[in-house]
């Protein structure tokens, strides 16, 4: 995700954890968990129903509409939240997040910061967003620099948690090196698949978190899944943050989602974060408004979820790119109870999961619909269609059913 949210006055973390301790009867915020730190603040999602993520605050007027509902809002411009809303602060990973550093600023300042592609030229924009000067996050001068001007800030003002944004380790923004003091060329990196990238990230990130944690403060991270991920690097980058935020979810912003063999990778390495890790998923429907989206992704996304859903697990929901705003829908409300059993795969090749009260289907394949059956009894769907005996499913496609 690529924003800039306002950042809003508000509370400070003192008085955040004095209102906590009073709504907890001496607890501190509601969810605190241990993580790397005893002290962390940390989102303590519902062991039932569906846990939501906010994806950043600033055009909601009034935060109270998602009370009860949401429990961690990533880029949150205030610290003003509903109870139990854990509120992160916002940076970009890789950037300057101080549009008035352009790149003659760098080059008239700090030449020797600036990131570029392989032509030497044109710096390693994100996106192609101009606007935030892509900086060498191996300088130490750099390090520094980033923490004390952009991260302290967030801490000062009172955030448990600090997200870093658009988390990359293959090297997809084409970096490749930058000049050092006396004008000289450093190469970096050689192409997407240079080994030095994701060591450089893995780096980063562990500076990052060792001086959150020093600090008692959490670190989220949305880091990117796709085909060019190494397992082994992904697996890494999560392992050292406290919040994964995944912003591809079982979605990618396409009709068709994951499917055949993309999908199984995405799941088993779901499947392998759930457990122990805070876990956010972001599924954008194709359609820009939530109220638009087909039925059809609705549910397929409900249903992954719920598929390989943890105790740490979250998901947001929403249109392509609806961010800033609070969106619902009534399948968010779903609520079968807790897992009965682990996700298994049918005979079908559909895959199944059992809950106290209720029951998760999600058939991956592109082409195949599958017919599964169903234990005795009279099971609903989501949209109130009851089946007996055996359902089928369609290519692509997911239910969840209550007994």
């Amino acid at each position: 995700m690529d924003s800039s949210p306002r950042i809003e006055s508000h509370p400070s973390r003192r008085q955040i954890l004095a209102g906590a301790a009073a709504l907890t009867a001496g607890a501190l915020w509601p969810g605190a968990r241990p993580a790397n730190a005893a002290s962390l603040l940390l989102p303590d999602p519902s062991a039932n129903g569906i846990a939501r993520g906010q994806i950043f605050d600033n055009q909601i007027p009034d935060r109270s509409v998602y009370a009860g509902l949401v429990d961690f809002v990533w880029g949150a411009s205030t610290l003003t939240q509903p109870a139990g809303a854990v509120p992160s602060g916002y940076l970009p990973a890789f950037r300057d997040f101080d549009r008035t550093h352009t790149l003659a600023w760098y080059q008239a300042n700090h030449p020797d910061w600036v990131v570029y592609q392989a032509d030497r030229v044109t710096p390693a924009w994100e996106f192609g967003n101009t606007l935030y000067v892509p900086i060498d996050i191996t300088n130490a001068a750099v390090r520094t620099y980033y923490f004390s001007t952009f991260v302290q800030p967030l801490i000062d003002q009172g955030y448990p948690i600090i997200g870093f944004d658009n988390v990359a380790t293959p090297n997809v923004y084409n970096s490749a090196g930058h000049y050092d003091a006396d004008g000289a060329w450093v190469q970096q990196y050689d192409g997407r698949d240079d080994r030095a990238w994701p060591a450089a990230v893995l780096g980063w990130l562990g500076y990052l978190a060792g001086q959150l944690h020093a600090r008692d403060v959490a670190m989220a991270a949305n880091i990117t899944w796709n085909a060019s991920v190494v397992l082994s690097d992904i697996q890494q980058a999560v392992g050292l943050v406290d919040i994964y935020v995944d912003e591809q979810g079982f979605t990618v912003h396409r009709d068709s989602n994951y499917n055949d063999q993309a999908w199984r990778d995405k799941f088993d390495f779901a499947r392998s974060v759930a457990p122990g890790k805070l876990y956010l998923a972001i599924n954008q429907t194709t359609a820009a408004d939530l109220a638009d989206a087909s039925q059809a992704q609705v549910d397929w996304a409900i249903a992954n979820y719920l598929l390989y859903r943890e105790r740490l697990s979250m998901m947001t929901l929403c249109g392509v790119g609806q961010y800033h705003v609070f969106v619902d829908h009534p399948e968010l409300h779903t609520d079968i109870g807790t897992p009965s059993s682990a996700p298994v795969q049918d005979t079908t090749g559909g895959w199944k999961r059992g809950y106290t009260g209720g029951r998760v289907l999600v058939n991956p394949s592109s082409t195949q619909a599958v017919t599964m059956v169903l234990p005795a009894g009279t099971w609903t769907d989501l949209h109130g269609a009851t089946h007996s005996g055996h359902i089928t499913l369609p290519p692509n496609s997911g239910t969840v059913l209550s007994i």
